[in-house]
């Protein structure tokens, strides 16, 4: 059980990323000139994933969560905005290989201790904007600023980001950490318990984001 605790703490502070689709325009972009002339691509769910990797004492386990809907804008190759939806009932662990332990993970990640999927099935993740970088190929080519939002919690976070562009769709790839505990998210956190010994948690988590997305 140790393990299986150990783990959901981890992966909890991955989901994050949470994320996102507008249920109108004004949730991708407050300028309605700037809407007009933007192209908008819808996110591949089929092939877009964000992934993460939760530390602890000596450990480390990962995982992924899937993306239940998004939209991105793009203006002469400038990512103007965008809005997506994470499916937090999706939370997946890759690393642990003995079924009944990921099992176990997997429900204790989703419960109230946690994410608590069955009252937040979602989270958000809102591009208010991303700033193009000069930078050598090869580099990430955008710093990226939003809002992302776990158990109604919302909160900034910025992370740099590649681009792509293939004919009529993107790709979007960038790493990306944020702190768990500002989300209501404290289990086995050395800022909220004591003696937690090889039990203790970090607070931070990273993230990989693989997004996918056509034009409309």
């Amino acid at each position: 059980m140790r393990k299986t605790y150990f783990a959901s703490g981890i992966i909890v502070s991955a989901l994050i990323l949470s994320s996102f689709l507008p249920k109108n325009k004004e949730e991708l972009k407050s300028n309605p000139a700037e809407l007009q002339k933007a192209d908008t691509y819808a996110v591949d769910i089929n092939k877009s994933k964000i992934y993460w990797t939760g530390k602890g004492v000596g450990k480390q386990h990962t995982g992924f969560v899937t993306i239940q809907s998004g939209t991105v804008l793009i203006d002469t190759k400038t990512v103007t905005g965008g809005f997506m939806y994470i499916n937090m009932k999706s939370i997946t662990n890759t690393d642990i290989k003995d079924a009944g332990f990921n099992k176990n993970l997997v429900d204790h990640l989703k419960s109230p201790d946690f994410f608590f999927a069955a009252k937040f099935p979602t989270s958000t993740f809102k591009i208010i904007k991303a700033e193009r970088l000069d930078v050598p190929e090869g580099q990430p080519n955008y710093k990226v600023l939003g809002e992302l939002t776990i158990k109604g919690i919302k909160k900034p976070i910025e992370f740099l980001s590649t681009i792509k562009y293939i004919k009529k769709s993107i790709v979007i790839t960038g790493d990306a950490e944020f702190d768990r505990t500002i989300y209501d998210v404290k289990y086995n956190s050395g800022n909220f318990f004591q003696d937690l010994g090889d039990k203790l948690i970090e607070d931070k988590v990273q993230l990989k984001l693989d997004i996918h997305a056509e034009i409309k």
